[in-house]
């Protein structure tokens, strides 16, 4: 049952077993990069077979900047604009709508097949969890550092501490029953509620001050303790291009009539041109050669997701371009999961998708204007949601497809797979949503997501899938198996997370930079052990090395 059995067959006889063993295809998503090697080319061909794992190479780098390029452009806006029109801090909107986002298609997966092999699964999710924690929250922190509230953070750190106490505990002997997951599920639960109590909780603070400051005759805004606040209790929109932000949009005066309609089309163009004008100029050679590389993707993007965009102009409607995402993004949804032509009373679900579209269509072109978004702009913040999640999901499973061939063909256990390749890969939407959003100043809802996220993949997906498994059993619990490698993902997530407490307490909760690298250097230290166990240089923990009594 597993893929690298192959490496055990003749060359005539590798082909065969890829096209029939369902472990070769257990990350195929849309190429068949197993296939690609040792069917097309074949590993008989060294030359050509080096080759093609050097390409490999470079279309999981374009895939980085595909992820990349929508997380800045499209997923950020997105994601700051739902905050502000739903008024929520940067943590909230980090542990909730961002940490959905990341996390919602793994944990759909997770629990849409509860028969998958739970020793990937466990090497998955918590190797998943170790590099989303340290890497990227080390990362945020190098990018942005900022000073934590101490009950916020130390409230992230206890609760996923006492998840992965849990886990390790209940999961020793293998078996997780009913209830295990239960209190699994429910931990995450309590961490939710109390989140969303604390923010509410900040919102009246705000309030209360605000009134005080008022009554006594003082400006609110002028002082540092309301400001400081208003930081925890709301989220402040940061400018990325002043000049942008600042321009005067021109509106219809009862003397000078605008028509509706004025420039419509070379507003459409102006939009979905994919290399940036101003960019371009300024570009040497090898910039020019990146923006015209990604230059194919970034103009289906732009047909496909619409940008909301609080700090453009006017917030980044374009109106024959907003209309046409009312139709290609549901057409683009269900193409790419499959139902496109799946028939419904014998007619093609991408033609009902038409339908129901149309009058959407109608409405939106006869009740907006060129030169100003409507009121119901924002409305498009959900489909640009939606849109950025798909995309980001569908790139991030062939990244994992990619990597998980690459594993094969380097020969590396399921367990190590689990904790670094396919743990990269699963982990590589959060990466760039993550950096993007600390690169545009909103560092503290990037590395609560940090957090949010593997705590939702880890209760919600580890406990619902277990939960599904205990159900199918007559004694209602779950057998599992966590693998070589279980215990060592284990002992070092603790480890990771008590350090990271540790550093915070040590610098009164300023989130520096020497915290960041502590992070990623405590990452690369289980790195470096879990590879050295798998190579048998050391002995990983959860191994028994005693020699056997009955002398086998």
């Amino acid at each position: 049952d597993d893929c690298s059995y192959l490496h055990r067959l003749g060359v005539d006889e590798q082909c065969a077993f890829v096209e029939t063993t369902d472990a070769c295809a257990e990350s195929l998503y849309y190429f068949n990069y197993v296939g690609f090697l040792y069917c097309i080319i074949g590993s008989d061909r060294e030359y050509l077979f080096n080759l093609g794992f050097l390409l490999l190479l470079c279309v999981c780098a374009y895939y980085f900047v595909i992820l990349g390029t929508t997380a800045d452009q499209f997923f950020c806006p997105t994601l700051a604009a739902i905050a502000k029109a739903l008024n929520i801090s940067e943590a909230l909107a980090g542990v909730t709508i961002l940490a959905f986002g990341n996390g919602s298609p793994d944990l759909f997966t997770a629990v849409a097949n509860p028969d998958a092999d739970t020793e990937l699964m466990f090497s998955e999710l918590l190797g998943s969890a170790a590099f989303v924690i340290a890497v990227i929250g080390g990362a945020v922190l190098l990018i942005q550092p900022f000073a934590f509230a101490p009950w916020a953070i130390s409230r992230d750190l206890a609760f996923f501490i006492a998840a992965v106490v849990w886990i390790t505990l209940k999961a020793a002997d293998e078996r997780f029953s009913l209830f295990d997951s239960s209190v699994l599920i429910g931990l995450y639960l309590c961490f939710l509620v109390l989140v969303i109590w604390e923010f509410v909780r900040a919102r009246q603070e705000v309030r209360r001050t605000h009134s005080r400051i008022s009554i006594g005759g003082g400006i609110p805004e002028m002082h540092a303790s309301y400001q400081n606040l208003r930081v925890r209790a709301e989220i402040l929109i940061r400018r990325r291009d002043p000049a942008t932000s600042n321009a005067v949009t021109t509106s219809a005066t009862p003397g000078n009539e605008v028509p509706t309609n004025e420039g419509l089309f070379i507003d459409f163009c102006d939009h979905v041109n994919p290399i940036d004008p101003e960019e371009w100029n300024q570009a040497g050679w090898a910039m020019r050669a990146f923006c015209l590389l990604k230059a194919p993707f970034v103009l289906l993007l732009l047909l496909t997701i619409p940008i909301v965009d609080v700090t453009a102009n006017r917030d980044g409607w374009c109106k024959l371009l907003n209309v046409c995402h009312c139709l290609t993004l549901p057409l683009f949804i269900v193409y790419v999961n499959g139902f496109a032509f799946t028939t419904i009373a014998k007619v093609p679900l991408c033609i009902w998708v038409t339908l129901m579209a149309t009058p959407f269509i109608i409405i939106v072109f006869q009740t907006s204007r060129t030169d100003r978004c409507p009121r119901y702009h924002k409305m498009f913040t959900v489909l640009s949601f939606l849109g950025c999640i798909q995309v980001i999901y569908i790139v991030a499973q062939e990244v994992v497809s990619v990597l998980e061939t690459l594993g094969i063909v380097m020969k590396l256990s399921k367990s190590v797979l689990g904790l670094s390749l396919l743990a990269w890969g699963n982990s590589v939407g959060d990466l760039f949503s993550n950096v993007a959003l600390a690169r545009q100043g909103y560092g503290k809802m990037a590395f609560a997501a940090c957090f949010g996220g593997p705590l939702l993949n880890l209760c919600l997906g580890l406990g619902l899938t277990l939960m599904t498994k205990a159900f199918s059993s007559a004694n209602l619990v779950a057998d599992v198996r966590k693998g070589v490698m279980g215990e060592n993902c284990e002992i070092y997530l603790f480890q990771i997370l008590t350090t990271t407490w540790l550093c915070l307490l040590f610098t009164n909760f300023q989130g520096r930079r020497s915290v960041g690298l502590s992070m990623i250097a405590t990452y690369l230290m289980f790195l470096a052990f879990s590879f050295l166990g798998e190579f048998e240089l050391i002995h990983p923990y959860g191994t028994d090395h005693h020699p056997d009594p009955n002398g086998g």
